[in-house]
């Protein structure tokens, strides 16, 4: 088991929602879906995917999950090399 340090706990709060922002955005532009159609595809408000893709709220798992199956990609794909 791996103690954490304060700064590498930070680092990941402050970093970690711009990755997973980052990544449903390449995903779903790889595709050609809209912020509107994709937030269609999974009950979500378009504002809501584009705070999710800005880093600026951090979806919870279920989210990410709903957001993967909408973009056709198996969850544990969507976290490589994030």
């Amino acid at each position: 088991m791996k103690e954490l340090s304060a700064n590498e706990i930070s680092l990941i709060k402050n970093e970690f929602p711009y990755q997973v922002g980052n990544r449903i955005k390449e995903l779903r532009k790889k595709q050609g879906i809209t912020q509107t159609k994709l937030a269609d595809l999974t009950d979500k408000d378009r504002q809501y995917i584009f705070k999710i893709e800005k880093g600026l709220v951090t979806p919870n798992i279920s989210t990410i999950k709903i957001i993967a199956n909408a973009l056709d990609i198996l969850l544990k794909d969507f976290f490589t090399d994030l």
